[in-house]
């Protein structure tokens, strides 16, 4: 029978991850057979998979607080069962899940009970360098793909198979097309500096920053001769124009190539942040929230003493990239940090150098890219649960699909 995997991701930047893993093994093994719940990217990455099943849509399904998790909760619920039955009325020799950890957390003891191994990419708090937070994935996956070494070695501790692939966005650093030829693209000259702006990927991101970023851009025009480009996903383009000025360009699915092209970024908090660091973009990166979700904050996370938030940041240990957060993340203060990249060539050469420790802490120096090791290491896993099920058939003559072991091993 033909392998069959199921892919998992929940978040935009785990759904883009993810799908470049699938067409990676679709590349390698055409015959393979791949399932997946996840978004858009990995719903067209398995379409061309003879037999394939798409369970559902995860675009919407991923929060932060305990308010934008209660609104999810029975969407997420009702995917969640709908994988187990899935998983468990089709043989499936693997499962692959990336990030979101809240869901994908859930299905691990089911999926061990099942005898089903599991590759996680991207573990849940594998930007953590100490506690205890995130290893209990230890016990049930059968082997672990991370983007920083860190996180692999922690793992590794904690009694399980994982390995330091790096991060998928590293490949974006060796394209062959130019910051100039980019720009000719965007009609941007070298006597004109082009701004980019990245106010999120979910709606709630965009409702709250879109309008600042607007106000920022108002500023920056009034004293400067700037362009601006604002980069959302597809979904998201009519919300964001309903914010942002016409005179302001809006693209989808090219975050990469504006970020390689422009002179400065306004980028919201997260994976953006990392991308922009690669792309060598000097940044400012924001965040803020709702005024409920603010309350929440103080409330209940308000008292643990995190140093960063930009990821940047979080690699370095130190503070390259400026985080305006919070009560802090006002058009003024994002004017003032993005005129200081622009007019301050030691701002934008001291964040280039601390790039390039970024670039080699995510892997620019390993042998493979993440989305090669990780589809090769997927194949491993296949071939191992392969041999263990022969060897369980014997000399029978036949060869059965049946239930895996898996050795677990406590933290």
């Amino acid at each position: 029978m033909p392998t069959s995997v199921l892919l998992i991701a929940g978040e935009v930047s785990g759904d883009l991850h993810t799908a470049l893993v699938a067409r990676k093994l679709l590349e390698r093994n055409p015959d393979w057979t791949l399932h997946a719940l996840g978004g858009p990217n990995l719903r067209k990455a398995v379409a061309d998979s003879p037999g394939s099943h798409f369970l559902g849509d995860t675009s919407n399904c991923s929060a932060i607080g305990i308010l934008s998790a209660s609104r999810i909760y029975f969407q997420c619920r009702k995917l969640g069962k709908r994988v187990l039955d899935f998983v468990r009325k089709h043989d499936i020799d693997a499962v692959v899940l990336c990030d979101w950890g809240g869901f994908n957390g859930r299905l691990l003891p089911h999926l061990q009970t099942l005898g089903i191994p599991v590759l996680y990419y991207f573990p849940p708090r594998s930007w953590q360098r100490t506690g205890s937070a995130g290893l209990d994935i230890a016990r049930y996956v059968t082997r672990v793909a991370t983007p920083f070494q860190w996180s692999a070695e922690r793992l590794v501790t904690a009694g399980c198979s994982a390995e330091w692939v790096g991060h998928p966005l590293v490949d974006a650093t060796r394209r062959t097309d130019t910051r100039r030829a980019l720009r000719a693209e965007f009609e941007i000259t070298d006597e004109h500096p082009l701004v980019a702006l990245l106010p999120g990927s979910r709606d709630t991101e965009i409702r709250v920053l879109a309008p600042r970023l607007a106000e920022v851009a108002q500023r920056l025009k009034a004293t400067r001769d700037l362009h601006f480009v604002a980069v959302v996903p597809e979904a998201m383009q009519k919300l964001a124009r309903s914010y942002l000025p016409g005179w302001i360009t809006i693209l989808s699915d090219r975050a990469s190539d504006v970020l390689r092209a422009c002179d400065a970024a306004i980028v919201k908090m997260g994976t953006a942040t990392l991308e922009a660091a690669l792309a060598g973009a000097p940044q400012v990166a924001v965040y803020d929230v709702s005024l409920i979700q603010r309350l929440e904050w103080c409330l209940l996370w308000a008292w643990k003493r995190i140093p960063f938030i930009a990821m940047p940041n979080i690699i370095l240990q130190r503070e390259s990239v400026p985080e305006l957060l919070g009560l802090h993340c006002t058009p003024q203060r994002i004017e003032q940090s993005i005129a200081a990249i622009l007019d301050h060539e030691e701002v934008r050469l001291r964040m280039f150098n601390d790039y390039c420790e970024i670039c080699r802490a995510l892997g620019s120096e390993l042998p493979m890219s993440a989305t090669e090791r990780t589809a090769e290491m997927i194949e491993e896993m296949v071939m191992e649960a392969e041999t263990v099920g022969a060897r369980q058939v014997g000399n029978s003559g036949k060869m059965t699909r049946q239930p895996l072991p898996i050795t677990v091993t406590t933290p």
